[in-house]
């Protein structure tokens, strides 16, 4: 008998489902009194769109932070003078379903004055996700029993049982790993049909992994398979 360890993968590449798109209103000014209607307004706004799209079916659903507001000391221009100045914020994040709209929404509320686009995460379903991944992670295992079968028959043993599997990370004395990832791409301002600007949003495939590493104990005499 001996014992076999290998390593299983298994990878699938998905079209996005989802995109999350995060934007903030947000203002600069010396006095509070004139951060923070504007930023009410622009997030008030902001949230009307987002109300409206998730009624219309574009989008799954959205949801807001609070406004709030800090205070920064900024420098004047090549001096050591500082100054204070009042910033308000607020965030708001929104699930598409429609990317067509998205880019739409994207591209009319990115080109108002203190609006701030920080991203969209594109994803799948959580269901689908959950059902691919348990997919995977069985083609990853089924990857690893073929590789232990092949090293086994070399050696010359009829069998390869498995003894012990683990996920990244979990075996012992080892870093720890990550299974699954999430990725995206903004395309900024490409040109629509009716001559205006548009900003483009493209979603990069999602890739779903999975790796197992597993010991087996290869046991029972076969014939080696000649070279």
């Amino acid at each position: 008998m001996v014992t076999i360890t290998v390593a299983g993968t298994a990878r699938r590449f998905l079209p996005a489902e989802r995109g999350t798109v995060y934007l903030r209103a947000t203002r600069e000014a010396r006095r509070s009194a004139d951060v923070v209607p504007v930023v009410a307004d622009l997030h008030a706004r902001l949230s009307a769109d987002a109300e409206r799209h998730v009624t219309a079916g574009a989008a799954t659903r959205w949801w807001a932070d609070h406004l709030y507001v800090s205070t920064v000391q900024r420098y004047r221009r090549d001096s050591d003078v500082s100054e204070t100045f009042q910033v308000a914020a607020a965030g708001i994040s929104v699930r598409f379903s429609d990317f067509g709209a998205l880019s739409a929404w994207v591209t009319d509320v990115g080109s108002v004055d203190g609006v701030v686009v920080d991203g969209v995460e594109w994803e799948l379903t959580r269901a689908h996700r959950t059902a691919v991944e348990r997919e995977v992670r069985a083609e990853a295992v089924r990857d690893a029993q073929e590789r232990a079968d092949a090293y086994a028959a070399e050696l010359g043993y009829a069998t390869a049982t498995a003894t012990a599997l683990y996920e990244p990370g979990l075996r012992p004395h080892t870093q720890p790993g990550f299974e699954g990832t999430r990725a995206y791409r903004v395309v900024p301002l490409a040109a629509d049909s009716a001559g205006g600007a548009v900003v483009s949003m493209r979603p990069e495939q999602i890739e779903i992994t999975a790796t197992v590493t597993v010991d087996y104990l290869a046991s029972g005499s076969a014939t080696r398979r000649a070279s």
